[in-house]
């Protein structure tokens, strides 16, 4: 039997009805095992810590500059610092957005737990604040699969589903930035975070191995939560302390599922 890990990057938010959708319609499903990798919190009291198999915590850096410092070549930040008004350098210095978080936490999993996602047949990448209406299709591992939608000119970076072989293709983004070997070519374009990933799977190849599939899922905000970049947006009817975040993913969630 195939085994599945669902990994969730950044912090827990979406309250505990968001996450009671996940666990119905996508560890159910899959019969998923679920890891969090989470910025450093002493508040652990939410469901998602006691369903977890394995919490991988990461500080939280007050400037993420000190996450890159040492890791990668001298000129690492040149491709962040050029595309810095794209959201590609958020977290570092006073940069907007978070595109260097995003893809720290990507490259902290990858550094540090990469032999427990090798234990896996599949990995399913994705974010806690997802509320689910329908159960998420079962997806055969061949393939490389990105939810539909949100793509910015690039590759959304909010779920995929990958198989173990991908590992590094998947999750290798900051040393693909952070190289001075890629460094003239991604100089010479304009990056946000999905046009970086687009670029990166595409330079890997794994681009070809790409399927989309339908969503069933839209990101929400809880009353409770704190974010960096976008509020929600909209109420969520029949649960007055959800917000809707982008509407574009609920209007095609529920259109996929009506």
């Amino acid at each position: 039997m195939e085994k599945t890990l669902v990994l969730l990057l950044g912090n827990a938010r979406g309250g505990e009805d968001t996450w009671n959708s996940m666990y119905q319609h996508l560890l159910t499903p899959y019969n998923a095992d679920l890891a969090l990798c989470f910025g450093e919190n002493d508040n652990k009291t939410s469901s998602l810590y006691a369903k977890a198999k394995f919490i991988w915590e990461i500080p939280e850096y007050k400037n993420w500059r000190d996450y890159y410092e040492g890791k990668f070549d001298d000129n690492w930040f040149k491709v962040y610092e050029k595309n810095a008004e794209f959201g590609l350098a958020g977290g570092i210095d006073n940069n907007i957005g978070s595109g260097a978080i995003i893809f720290a936490f990507r490259d902290f999993v990858l550094k540090n737990y990469k032999n427990i996602l090798l234990e896996y047949d599949r990995i399913i990448l994705t974010r806690s604040d997802y509320y689910y209406i329908a159960d998420h299709p079962i997806l055969p591992i061949e393939s490389f699969y990105v939810v539909e939608g949100e793509d910015y000119d690039g590759i959304t970076d909010r779920h995929h589903v990958f198989n173990k072989t991908m590992i590094d293709d998947v999750l290798g983004i900051c040393d693909y930035l952070c190289s001075e070997k890629h460094s003239q070519e991604l100089l010479s374009i304009n990056l946000n975070p999905e046009i970086s990933l687009y670029k990166f799977f595409n330079h890997n190849g794994i681009l070809q191995k790409l399927q989309r599939f339908k969503r069933t899922q839209f990101t929400v905000s809880d009353v409770n939560d704190t974010t960096r970049w976008r509020q929600g947006v909209s109420p969520l009817p029949g649960h007055p302390s959800l917000k809707i975040k982008y509407y574009p993913e609920y209007e095609t969630a529920i259109k996929n599922n009506k």
